[in-house]
């Protein structure tokens, strides 16, 4: 089975950015309630998430910037050929990740989702809000090949979804209308229409495919999990 990576989703990039090393520590920080005169105050404060990351041509796990577009095509043996040669420079790997501080065009920065193995999302949606960048070592000639970036992203709040967490569910009685399925009731109710099953088992259906106009359904409050932003 093969290691997964950390990846770096970013919006408007096609394929996500994929971390040479997985960090050994993920930090994050969320600063809820406070004092203020003597009373305790609520605050919905995004959270934060730190990770380092390290970059290394030289050692054999770190491929080259080609041997991750064609490593699956190319016979092993090639790629082992690959390994002798020079290591590459490690900006290559950071320089993206670095530009993601960069204001692009627009008035806000490019949004991030990290997700780290299948169906484990980090942050659903951030932005990098600061990196630094330390420069290790080198080659002779100057070329850096190790590298660590330091990393603080920032959680980027959903206004719909903060009402949702004060007010689950506007009506919890829906009527099924022609052409509805739990899926799209899901949509509608959760913005997720994998949650359907929700639906599902609060109203004890058997047969969830099986909806008649008119059938009236309870729709069940949805507690959020704030760091994927999903229903829990």
């Amino acid at each position: 089975m093969a290691l997964e990576k950390l990846e770096i989703e970013v919006e408007g990039v096609f394929l996500p950015l994929k971390v040479l090393f997985n960090p050994e520590q993920i930090q994050i920080n969320r600063e809820g309630w406070s004092q203020q005169n003597g009373q305790l105050v609520g605050q919905n404060n995004p959270s934060t998430l730190t990770i380092n990351l390290f970059f290394d041509t030289t050692l054999p796990a770190s491929t080259s910037l080609l041997t991750n577009l064609v490593s699956e095509a190319v016979p092993s043996f090639l790629l082992d050929g690959w390994s002798k040669y020079r290591p590459e420079d490690v900006r290559n790997h950071t320089q993206q990740i670095y530009n993601l501080t960069r204001k692009q065009g627009k008035n806000r920065p490019p949004f991030c989702k990290l997700t780290w193995g299948r169906g484990n999302v980090l942050l659903s949606r951030g932005f990098l809000k600061s990196v630094t960048k330390s420069l290790t070592h080198f080659l002779e000639d100057g070329t850096p090949v190790r590298a660590l970036l330091n990393c603080t992203f920032e959680e980027v709040l959903d206004p719909e979804l903060e009402i949702r967490i004060q007010n689950p569910i506007d009506d919890p009685v829906r009527t099924v209308k022609r052409g509805e399925t739990l899926s799209s009731m899901a949509m509608e109710e959760f913005n997720d229409p994998a949650l359907w099953r929700l639906i599902a088992d609060a109203n004890q259906m058997d047969n969830p495919r099986r909806l008649v106009p008119g059938q009236q359904l309870t729709v069940p409050p949805l507690r959020i999990d704030r760091t994927s932003g999903r229903g829990a």
